[in-house]
């Protein structure tokens, strides 16, 4: 066996301990913590003396749950985000009507980016009018008003 490596087994009673605490409902991270060790020596305990993990469960990372949430500091991109998480992808236009759109975007009606019940599914036609990008559309407007 190389200098250094872990035993193939380990202790009866340190086994002993990893069933009694892991039957318990305690994490192989609180296990290593309790014991004094790492998660992956646990996890190598488990696997070398058939202990049968659990699947992992689902977690809510919706919103402040999540590790990387910023709140009302994040991009508008991140807010949109947030909506095609929360609604989906729009297929219907709230303006017009519209079902047949190539485009559909989510806009922002006030300014409030923060807040996701501030937005409306527009076809992009409807949204650019909305935004005011086109001028005049029946003429070969184009965004910001430049012909």
């Amino acid at each position: 066996m190389p200098r250094g490596a872990k035993p193939k087994t380990y202790p009866a009673d340190m086994v002993e301990a990893v069933r009694l605490l892991y039957d318990g409902g305690a994490t192989q991270h609180e296990i290593a913590v309790e014991i004094g060790t790492t998660q992956k020596v646990i996890f190598n305990l488990m696997r070398r003396h058939g202990l049968q993990a659990r699947v992992a469960a689902k977690r809510d990372q919706w919103g402040e749950q999540n590790h990387t949430w910023k709140g009302d500091e994040a991009s508008k991109y991140a807010f949109h985000r947030r909506l095609y998480s929360r609604f989906g992808k729009p297929s219907k236009c709230t303006v017009c009507g519209t079902e047949r759109a190539e485009h559909y975007d989510y806009a922002n009606l006030s300014g409030r980016y923060e807040d996701i019940e501030d937005y409306a599914a527009m076809c992009r036609s409807c949204h650019w009018k909305y935004d005011d990008k086109i001028t005049n559309i029946t003429k070969g407007g184009m965004p910001n008003g430049k012909a």
